[in-house]
């Protein structure tokens, strides 16, 4: 009998692998690392391994596809489209405008998160909304920060997460605190405050025991919800040549931040000339690297994924997408390996990477507006089965 397996064959059964095993397998045989390597083995895995593929939605709390945008015109307007998950059917969209203050600063309301219950966290400049689209067109924000006597408090950037040991909610405010000593030397330093949906409150984390970081990213993009933790990307401060961009994690179970640095420089290319938008790959953290600036005609982006937090060495090249003349960013995957990616024209774009063709969706917003997340639509069928269910929070927070 004969032990050779068709090209084919190897392919299909590799495609079913998960992306750790799969950069694993790359050592078993030249053929193997080569096959591995072709697009359209990753397109393959990717359409098994998409984050946004879920097998056991809830048909009482249905599953959307939310997609924000912000107006061209009126920038104080901003729309919230909820696309059927199953089939991304602009039929089964509806539309909340919010109507907000500082017209002018329109591009700071992001999505932070949403959850299993029907909330979204919602940021715009420094108050923190927490919303449910199917009750109220209102905006509600979270309290805001306390004023401090001779202190200047500045908001920094936030997170969204369930904590499964409390089994609540939380909300997790980054602070910048700036004060002067006697002898008029400005001191700097970051606190951090949690909020909990339970409590409806605001509380102050030790920085010594939460090991509050530097240099967080405040842009959307740059930050992701995966399994009890959010992420952020992190700068180093300027005067601090001798650290590198990381990832920041803060678990909101511990309520402690840790960290894992981008791969080495040499490697990735200069962290000045490109972009990061963070995204979950089948319980991993993938991050998409792409070049920016007028001088970029067609877009290109590499997806790194980190298989180990905390350990630097782990971070693997998946593969190279592209280039394509019309798609400006990446936005995240969705499913059977496709993409959600923003056009030039602000155009949101279902792109296969495996044919470089795209969907245009039929509607737009202001280039650079445009944010994509999951989000269920909860109903409570009746008192009985939440009195069965004991009142407990099934952990769903998505971005």
């Amino acid at each position: 009998m004969s032990t050779f397996l068709p090209e084919e064959v190897v392919i299909n059964i590799l495609s079913r692998l998960p992306p750790k095993s799969l950069i694993r397998f790359k050592c078993v045989s030249k053929t193997w690392l080569s096959l591995i390597g072709t697009p359209d083995l990753i397109s393959r895995n990717l359409i098994n391994h998409s984050t946004l593929i879920s097998k056991s939605e809830d048909p009482n709390n249905p599953l959307f596809v939310l997609v924000k945008a912000t107006d061209k015109i009126d920038t104080s307007k901003h729309t919230f489209s909820f696309l059927s998950y199953d089939n991304l059917d602009p039929e089964y969209t509806s539309e909340v405008i919010l109507n907000l203050p500082q017209p002018n600063h329109g591009l700071n309301l992001d999505i932070v998160g949403s959850s299993s219950d029907g909330l979204l966290c919602l940021c715009f400049a420094s108050t923190i909304y927490l919303w449910d689209p199917t009750t109220s067109s209102e905006l509600e924000p979270l309290p805001p920060i306390t004023p401090r006597e001779m202190v200047n408090v500045y908001f920094h950037s936030v997170g969204f997460g369930f904590d499964s040991v409390s089994n609540d909610f939380k909300v997790v405010r980054l602070l910048n605190v700036q004060f002067r000593s006697a002898t008029n030397l400005l001191h700097i330093s970051q606190e951090a405050e949690v909020y909990s949906v339970s409590s409806g409150s605001w509380r102050q984390l030790d920085p010594h025991v939460a090991r509050v970081p530097y240099g967080i990213h405040t842009q959307s993009r740059a930050t992701m919800y995966l399994d009890g933790n959010f992420f952020w990307c992190a700068t180093p401060l300027p005067l601090d040549n001798n650290e590198d961009e990381k990832i920041v994690r803060f678990d909101f179970a511990s309520e402690v931040f840790k960290s894992t640095s981008f791969p080495d420089a040499s490697v990735i290319g200069d962290y000045s000339s490109w972009k990061t938008t963070l995204t979950a790959l089948n319980g991993s953290i993938a991050m998409l690297v792409y070049p920016f600036g007028k001088e970029v005609e067609m877009l290109c982006f590499d997806i790194w994924v980190l298989f180990e937090f905390g350990v630097r060495e782990s971070w693997t090249k998946l593969i190279r997408i592209g280039p394509s003349l019309d798609l400006e960013r990446p936005l995240g995957f969705w499913g059977y390996g496709k993409m959600f990616m923003e056009s030039k024209e602000g155009q949101l774009v279902l792109y296969d990477p495996s044919t470089n063709t795209g969907k245009i969706f039929p509607f737009d917003g202001l280039k650079g507006s445009l944010q994509v997340a999951l989000y269920t639509e909860f109903w409570e069928t009746n008192e009985e089965t939440s009195e069965d269910d004991g009142g407990e929070v099934q952990e769903e927070v998505n971005q």
